[in-house]
């Protein structure tokens, strides 16, 4: 074997692992995405669950409109064994108007409260995930 053959040899050999090690870059740069993603849709889902057990306790008469602001004014943890994630969530709720804006004071007979979730970042989640509903006081909730 001459000279050029073994130059030859040792640029094919940069050449190849080059192009492995770009395409195993690819592939893990891919794989934090997905788990990103997955971490975000997962924590909506986990916020989204606190604003539908709220909709059940009022439909379902086991909370009153007024024990919103007393009981949702918290911090949870939820913890997923499927995959390993631990979201904190704050909760808070305040009355507002009816477009969902708080109010800079509590007004005496209001039938606005806005409840939001906010689901911390975590080594999953890169941003903060927020959700709000406005409930609105009927003859149902009273």
């Amino acid at each position: 074997m001459n000279l050029l053959e073994t130059v030859s040899a040792l640029l094919a050999v940069v050449f190849f692992t080059s192009i492995a090690l770009i395409y195993n870059n690819g592939a893990f740069r891919q794989k934090q995405h997905l788990y990103h993603a997955n971490a975000y849709v997962q924590a909506t889902i986990t916020a989204h669950e606190v604003l539908d057990e709220i909709d059940a306790r009022l439909f379902s008469t086991d909370l009153t409109f007024d024990g919103i602001e007393t009981e949702y004014n918290t911090t949870r943890t939820a913890s997923l064994a499927h995959n390993g994630e631990t979201f904190i969530m704050t909760i808070t709720a305040v009355d507002a108007d009816s477009t969902g804006v708080p109010l800079s004071a509590p007004m005496a007979g209001n039938i606005f409260t806005r409840v939001s979730v906010v689901v911390a970042p975590n080594a999953g989640l890169r941003h903060s995930v927020t959700m709000s509903r406005v409930y609105t006081k009927t003859h149902l909730n009273l």
